[in-house]
């Protein structure tokens, strides 16, 4: 498995295709989530876009994001693991590598993310809290976690 993590200038078109394709398969179609995926946040300077691939394969993803942009602390975002390799621990790798880029991107920041809530005991083993209440978005529940001292290299 490879791991890259790169600034929207620097995709290629066919890794951006492939990232585009494999959000909509996941979160549009298999989630049957109608919502607006482009929106504006790839292509900002303080965005990264984390890729996990098996050969020519998108095997997982995550968008990665600055301060002020999502959420008042770094976030991470759009995490996903393709359906067809789901059930190997790619899932929890993805996020520790995610965890690990984002403290090497902007040290010694909590990270908050919104959560899909089924998802928060995933997230938990991580360090991150719950900080919201529960609350539906695109027809999902969701929940704000923040980790202030992420634990991530057991993951990796």
């Amino acid at each position: 498995m490879n791991i890259q993590c790169t600034p929207f200038v620097e995709l290629g078109p066919l890794e951006l295709y492939k990232i585009l394709q494999l959000r909509s398969e996941v979160f549009v179609v298999e989630q049957t989530c109608i919502y607006q995926d482009i929106d504006g946040k790839d292509i900002l300077e303080d965005v990264y876009h984390l890729l996990m691939t098996q050969g020519q394969d998108l095997r997982g993803y995550a968008r990665l994001l600055g301060k002020g942009i999502s959420y008042e602390n770094v976030s991470m975002g759009r995490v996903l693991i393709a359906e067809s390799a789901r059930g190997q621990g790619l899932g929890e790798k993805l996020i520790a590598h995610c965890i690990e880029q984002c403290l090497a991107l902007w040290p010694k920041q909590a990270i908050t993310i919104g959560a899909q809530s089924h998802l928060s005991s995933v997230y938990q083993k991580f360090g991150f809290v719950e900080v919201s209440e529960h609350y539906h978005e695109d027809g999902i529940l969701h929940v704000d976690m923040t980790a202030t001292s992420p634990v991530y290299k057991e993951f990796l």
